[in-house]
């Protein structure tokens, strides 16, 4: 029979005999997320500029990890408090530029287009973490047309930035305070825009009126795609397709 008066072993008595303390395998799993590794000499250029730039511009195909970097980059800075806030936004051509025809929030429209971003998040820190995040505002969808509106004094991505148009690039750039970052990822060759895209003229105005020490521009080619085998070989046939 079990001793009624039996005496329960505090946790200081346990650390004075030595004992090691249990941990929940849920909390350890998220003290091990893994550094960003770079996996070629563009994404140890992406990684530096993150550290180092206010303002980021990705030109990239498909498969160079591109949103993957951004994203892990910004999740630790959120996760370890270095930011408080991040804003994601992606303009969504298909949609007529506009997310008034769906039903629910505006979380709830854009959640689909920014699919890419948050699953980047989720796989790093999971999904509890960024649902507490997020319900708590430090991270913030926002329709492009909106982040035209916004001062950025914390960080911004923007995805898909070959569907802006100049006008709501120049509008967007010149949002970012001192103290704000503006990650602006992008393929010019995978535009919806028929005339010239934001992300095309955003390249050559920098590039014309010597605006690098502002905004560092980083482009890649389907020699840097990381992806896998099938992925550059796709891309490599449609640039083949389009020479």
């Amino acid at each position: 029979m079990k001793d009624s008066h039996s005496h329960k072993i505090t946790r200081e008595e346990k650390i004075a005999k030595g004992v090691p303390r249990k941990v929940n395998p849920k909390f350890e799993q998220e003290r091990k997320v893994p550094p960003i590794q770079a996996k070629n000499e563009f994404q140890k250029r992406v990684l530096k500029a993150l550290k180092t730039k206010q303002i980021v511009v990705l030109l990239a195909p498909a498969g160079v990890g591109k949103s993957y970097l951004t994203m892990s980059q910004a999740a630790d800075w959120l996760v370890n408090g270095d930011i408080d806030k991040l804003m994601i936004a992606r303009t969504a051509v298909g949609m007529g530029r506009t997310h008034g025809f769906l039903k629910g929030d505006l979380d709830q429209k854009y959640t689909p287009f920014l699919m890419p971003l948050i699953e980047v998040f989720v796989e790093r820190y999971g999904k509890g973490k960024y649902d507490t995040a997020l319900a708590a505002g430090n991270i913030e969808m926002v329709a492009t047309e909106h982040l035209r509106g916004r001062n950025i004094s914390g960080l911004a991505i923007l995805e898909e930035s070959q569907n802006t148009t100049p006008d709501e690039m120049f509008s967007i750039v010149t949002r970012v305070t001192e103290d704000g970052k503006l990650f602006i990822i992008g393929d010019p060759t995978q535009t919806d825009i028929k005339t010239l895209n934001g992300l095309s003229w955003l390249e050559d105005f920098v590039e014309k009126h010597s605006l690098q020490e502002y905004i560092e521009i980083i482009k890649a080619t389907s020699d840097d795609i990381v992806r896998g085998g099938m992925c550059k070989a796709f891309v490599k046939a449609m640039e083949a397709e389009r020479a």
